[in-house]
């Protein structure tokens, strides 16, 4: 894989891609397992870094990108900044999925230009809808 810390769960070249950004793993696992029993024609690409993340979006360009907002070298605003900067990515939604669900920040997130919001923990379904809003 072109960049640390992903995971692809299918192998067929013309699924839609996603890529999930955050640094924790059992986040990871869980929405690795999701995808793997509702979704198993999407692939899933995983970053732990918001500079992995900004690389693996140029590099994999994913139909969505569903990002935690604090991650160990940036938070979720910065990258969504840097996404917006790159003609590559600047038309990918990105979707926050972060604990930190304050109405200031989700207002701060929303405007650096998260396309929504979902706080964590959040469920299966509540996930599976913001994918069927999203992906085609």
């Amino acid at each position: 894989m072109p960049f640390g810390g992903s995971v692809t769960i299918s192998p067929a070249a013309t699924a839609t891609r996603v890529l999930y950004i955050d640094d924790n793993q059992d986040n990871i696992f869980l929405l690795r397992r999701l995808f793997r029993r509702s979704c198993p024609d999407i692939a899933l690409y995983t970053a732990m870094t918001g500079g992995e993340g900004v690389k693996a979006a140029i590099d994999e360009r994913p139909a969505l990108i569903l990002l935690d907002n604090r991650l160990p070298d940036t938070n979720g605003e910065q990258v969504l900044r840097e996404l917006a900067t790159i003609p590559a990515t600047a038309a990918i939604p990105v979707v926050i999925l972060s604990a930190d669900s304050s109405p200031v920040i989700i207002k701060e997130l929303i405007a650096a230009g998260a396309a929504d919001f979902l706080a964590k923990p959040f469920d299966g379904p509540q996930l599976l809808a913001i994918l069927g809003r999203y992906l085609p």
